[in-house]
C-alpha cells in the first residue's frame, strides 16, 4: 500500500471515531461529563515533538475533532524574567501544564482531544535533572515530583509520547539554518545528554503510572516528520474507545 493510501486510511479511521463520538442522529442524549483524551508530548529539545504536534493537531482539526492544544509554555509563554532561574522556570512550566489539564477537565464538553506540549511527565524529568545537578535538594525534588504525580491529575494523561534524540542530532537540527553554531545554555551536548538520562530515570521510576510510547528521532532512525505524525495519530485514535 502506498504512503498516500496509508494516510487516506488514517483519515477514514479518524472520521469513523469522530462519528462515534458525535453521531448526527442521537436516539439518546450524549453522556454528560465525558472528558477529552489527554496526550502529552515530552522529550529533548529538537527531537521533533513540536513539529509532530503541529502536524497531528492540524490532522485532527481538519477531520473535525475539537482540539485543545495550548502553546508550549516553557519556551514560548514563560515570563522572560524567570528564564535565568531554572527552578522557577520549570515550576512555572509545570504549573502551566497543570492549568491546562484542569481547563480540559472542567470544560470537558468543549474538546475531544487535549494535546500538551511538555506536561507532567516532562516536568518530572526536568526536576529529576535539577536534582541530579544539585539545583534542588533531593527532598525538594521528591516533594515536587510527588505533587506532580498525584493520581488526581496524573491519571488524566492517557498517553505520553516520549521523543528523544541523541545530542549530536539535536545540535545538528538546532544549527542547520543558523549563522553561528556556538552552544547555548540548554542546547549543548552535556545538557542534552544529562536530560536524556533524566528522562530514562523518570521513565524507569514512573513507567508503570504513565502509558508511554518511545519515539527515537535520532538521525540513525531515518524517520520523517510525516511518518512519525501518522504513527502518533494512529496511536491517539486507539485511546478513544478507552477514555473514561
Amino acid at each position: 500500500m502506498s504512503q498516500v493510501a496509508d494516510f487516506t486510511e488514517l483519515q477514514k479511521r479518524a472520521e469513523d471515531v469522530l462519528n462515534s463520538l458525535h453521531p448526527q442522529k442521537l436516539t439518546v442524549p450524549e453522556q454528560p461529563g465525558k472528558r477529552p483524551v489527554f496526550v502529552e508530548f515530552s522529550g529533548t529539545p529538537k527531537s521533533g515533538k513540536s513539529t509532530c504536534i503541529d502536524i497531528v493537531s492540524h490532522f485532527f482539526r481538519r477531520v473535525g475533532f475539537k482540539v485543545l492544544a495550548p502553546t508550549e509554555g516553557a519556551s514560548k509563554r514563560t515570563p522572560y524574567f524567570l528564564k535565568d532561574d531554572w527552578v522557577a522556570f520549570n515550576t512555572w512550566s509545570a504549573s502551566y501544564a497543570l492549568t491546562h489539564i484542569l481547563e480540559g477537565l472542567y470544560q470537558a464538553d468543549d474538546y475531544d482531544l487535549a494535546i500538551l506540549d511538555r506536561g507532567l511527565f516532562d516536568a518530572l524529568a526536568w526536576f529529576q535533572l535539577l536534582g541530579n545537578r544539585g539545583d534542588v535538594s533531593i527532598r525538594e525534588r521528591d516533594t515536587i515530583q510527588s505533587f506532580l504525580s498525584l493520581e488526581r491529575w496524573r491519571s488524566v494523561i492517557d498517553a505520553v509520547f516520549l521523543f528523544t534524540a541523541d545530542s549530536a542530532t539535536s545540535l545538528d537540527r538546532e544549527n542547520a539554518d543558523k549563522l553561528i553554531d556556538e552552544p547555548g545554555r540548554a542546547m549543548n551536548p552535556e545538557l542534552i545528554d544529562r536530560l536524556n538520562l533524566a528522562y530514562s530515570e523518570v521513565r524507569q521510576q514512573y513507567g508503570q503510572e504513565f502509558r508511554i510510547t518511545d519515539i527515537d528521532t535520532g538521525a540513525a532512525q531515518n524517520t520523517t516528520a510525516q511518518s512519525t505524525a501518522a504513527q502518533v495519530a494512529d496511536s491517539i485514535l486507539d485511546l478513544f474507545p478507552n477514555r473514561s
